[in-house]
Protein backbone atom coordinates (compact mmCIF):
# COMPACT_ATOMS: atom_id res chain seq x y z
CA UNK A 1 0.00 0.00 0.00
CA UNK A 2 2.77 2.44 0.88
CA UNK A 3 6.47 2.52 0.17
CA UNK A 4 8.91 4.15 2.57
CA UNK A 5 12.70 4.16 2.65
CA UNK A 6 14.44 5.00 5.90
CA UNK A 7 16.52 8.19 5.54
CA UNK A 8 19.85 6.43 5.98
CA UNK A 9 19.10 4.17 2.99
CA UNK A 10 17.78 6.79 0.58
CA UNK A 11 19.49 7.71 -2.69
CA UNK A 12 20.77 4.15 -3.19
CA UNK A 13 18.20 3.01 -5.74
CA UNK A 14 16.28 0.81 -3.31
CA UNK A 15 12.86 2.37 -3.98
CA UNK A 16 13.46 2.40 -7.74
CA UNK A 17 14.45 -1.28 -7.69
CA UNK A 18 11.43 -2.17 -5.55
CA UNK A 19 9.14 -0.22 -7.88
CA UNK A 20 10.61 -2.06 -10.87
CA UNK A 21 9.96 -5.44 -9.23
CA UNK A 22 6.36 -4.47 -8.43
CA UNK A 23 5.69 -3.16 -11.95
CA UNK A 24 7.16 -6.28 -13.53
CA UNK A 25 5.03 -8.48 -11.27
CA UNK A 26 1.93 -6.52 -12.29
CA UNK A 27 2.86 -6.93 -15.95
CA UNK A 28 3.32 -10.68 -15.53
CA UNK A 29 -0.23 -10.81 -14.13
CA UNK A 30 -1.66 -9.05 -17.18
CA UNK A 31 -2.08 -5.63 -15.61
CA UNK A 32 -1.64 -2.97 -18.26
CA UNK A 33 -2.05 0.27 -16.33
CA UNK A 34 -1.02 1.33 -12.83
CA UNK A 35 -2.29 4.37 -10.97
CA UNK A 36 -1.14 5.67 -7.61
CA UNK A 37 -1.18 8.67 -5.34
CA UNK A 38 2.27 10.10 -4.64
CA UNK A 39 3.56 12.27 -1.85
CA UNK A 40 5.58 15.34 -2.69
CA UNK A 41 8.74 13.44 -1.76
CA UNK A 42 7.80 10.34 -3.77
CA UNK A 43 6.66 12.10 -6.94
CA UNK A 44 10.16 12.49 -8.47
CA UNK A 45 10.76 8.73 -8.14
CA UNK A 46 7.56 7.88 -9.99
CA UNK A 47 8.19 10.52 -12.66
CA UNK A 48 11.69 9.13 -13.22
CA UNK A 49 10.14 5.69 -13.74
CA UNK A 50 7.68 7.01 -16.32
CA UNK A 51 4.52 7.76 -14.36
CA UNK A 52 2.64 10.83 -15.58
CA UNK A 53 0.51 13.21 -13.56
CA UNK A 54 -3.23 12.82 -13.96
CA UNK A 55 -5.86 14.81 -12.03
CA UNK A 56 -5.40 13.46 -8.52
CA UNK A 57 -3.09 10.55 -9.17
CA UNK A 58 -0.20 9.43 -11.34
CA UNK A 59 -0.44 6.72 -14.01
CA UNK A 60 2.05 4.43 -15.70
CA UNK A 61 0.52 3.85 -19.16
CA UNK A 62 0.60 0.35 -20.66
CA UNK A 63 3.27 1.26 -23.18
CA UNK A 64 5.55 2.42 -20.35
CA UNK A 65 5.55 -0.82 -18.34
CA UNK A 66 9.05 -2.21 -18.68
Amino acid sequence: MNMYTRPEYRRRGIALKTLGLLVNEAKSRGIYSITLEATKMGKPLYEAYGFVQMRNEMELPCCEIL
